[in-house]
């Protein structure tokens, strides 16, 4: 069988979660960001039976201000193309955890 790189939808969901709860959004205001016409669809996303389509990933990296890759797990080891990004990342989560937590 050949092994090829796939979207890990559990993990996925758990990020975008994550990132709902550190920009305080609920499910529905995504879908009124995002002109859904249920709340279901952003559901189904943080349940990982879906995963959100390209636009929708877009206009929610917008919105939380991370890259498209950042939202995203895989099912293979994590490549960055930049150190200088990769820690940025990681100091702007941990930075917004001690401002949550305070």
């Amino acid at each position: 069988m050949k092994y090829f790189p796939m979207i890990n939808k559990d993990k996925t969901e758990k990020r975008l979660e994550l990132l709902m709860k550190w920009n305080h959004l609920q499910p529905k205001d995504l879908q009124i960001y995002l002109g859904l016409a249920c709340v279901q669809t952003v559901y189904r996303w943080i349940k990982g039976i879906n995963i959100p389509s390209v636009d929708h990933l877009y206009a929610l990296s917008r919105l939380f201000q991370v890259n498209i890759d950042d939202m995203l797990v895989g099912n293979g080891d994590i490549v960055s193309t930049s150190i200088q990004h990769k820690t940025a990342f990681r100091f702007m989560m941990y930075y917004t955890q001690l401002k949550d937590a305070a």
